[in-house]
């Protein structure tokens, strides 16, 4: 959570629906814009913490929140807080209480998708996980059944478990369990213990284990338990965005969304992640490419977590294009 992690530099802030936000907040320098970075699941700001002290450094301001669920932002249990569009104004709430008219946004997995309600900003990158159009039809069953007719494995029998009414339990109190499946060495854990329908119940009740990634410390690992502890509501928040999408608690907001709002009509990056299996590579570009009229595509050889796995070269590709794009953004306040 920010205030754990970075207490020198995050702030809390209530906004006007009355929901916290806890977040790293950095004020830009010589007449820079903000980078607005938005973690996905299971995740926090710290997440983002290689990024923040490089961009820091470089002038860039820096916005980066624990998302409603998460850190010490707040977790409400109704699934109908965590519609993207709610989520997505929120985000927009916190731009309003800082007077900021327009942001470069980075989102990793799941933030992928809210990012792109909003006309706050003006340059758009996708970490792994590309972008998807509405679609009020969400239907989990009918993505593993294509990805699975063109993989051989679905991409999202993990989405079942997290639906059911026992997964954060099961998650929260086998802490270890959690982050042997969350952060392995081998990126094909997720292939043989996410993708497939059962597979990842079947982890947790065998209270499988392996070994972490070099690319991750032991003491980076007590933080997270630390932020995904019961005593900071474990993983309860984050899964209400899964039940909440599996809940269709969107539908109504994505099929009265005009179509023209299904393109990005800004510059946008794509940074795909060859060893993902479940957000893979090819699939990303073919379902951004036809709704970004001006997207660069980059790939990294990692799994998930590229902003950690890859971090000098993830800021060395940020920053390459957001001092290209920088120009473009309106740094004055509102």
């Amino acid at each position: 959570m920010a205030s754990q992690a970075f207490p020198d530099i995050s702030t809390t802030t209530r906004l006007a629906n009355g929901t916290t936000y806890n977040y790293v907040f950095i004020e830009p320098k010589d007449n820079k814009p903000f980078i607005l970075f938005l973690h996905g699941f299971p995740s926090s700001s710290y997440d983002w913490r290689h990024q923040i002290h490089f961009f820091q450094k470089t002038g860039y301001g820096v916005i980066a929140p624990d998302l409603l669920g998460y850190g010490g932002t707040d977790k409400p249990s109704a699934l109908e807080a965590y519609t993207l569009k709610v989520m997505s104004d929120e985000i927009a709430g916190i731009l309003d209480h800082h007077h900021i008219k327009h942001v470069l946004a980075v989102g990793h997995d799941w933030y992928a998708t809210p990012s792109r309600r909003s006309e706050r900003i003006a340059v758009y990158v996708f970490l792994d996980v590309g972008y998807r159009a509405p679609n009020p039809k969400f239907d989990v069953d009918a993505l593993n059944k294509m990805t699975e007719e063109q993989f051989g494995y679905p991409f999202l029998g993990y989405w079942h478990f997290f639906n059911a009414p026992d997964s954060a339990k099961i998650m929260t109190e086998e802490l270890d369990t959690s982050v042997a499946l969350i952060y392995p060495a081998d990126p094909k854990v997720f292939r043989d213990h996410l993708c497939p329908l059962g597979a990842t119940r079947e982890f947790y009740e065998k209270r499988m284990s392996g070994p972490l990634p070099a690319w991750i410390s032991p003491s980076e690992i007590a933080t997270y338990r630390s932020i995904f502890s019961a005593e900071n509501g474990g993983f309860r928040g984050g899964l209400n965005w899964y039940k909440a999408q599996m809940g269709q608690v969107n539908a109504a907001d994505e099929k009265n969304l005009p179509p023209e709002r299904n393109q990005i009509p800004s510059p946008a990056l794509l940074v795909t992640c060859a060893k993902d299996y479940v957000a893979v590579a090819a699939m990303q570009e073919e379902w951004t490419r036809p709704f970004a009229r001006d997207l660069e595509v980059e790939s990294l050889d990692c799994g998930h977590w590229v902003q950690l796995e890859k971090a000098r070269e993830v800021n060395e590709i940020l920053k390459k294009f957001f001092d290209k794009h920088q120009g473009s953004v309106a740094v004055g306040k509102l």
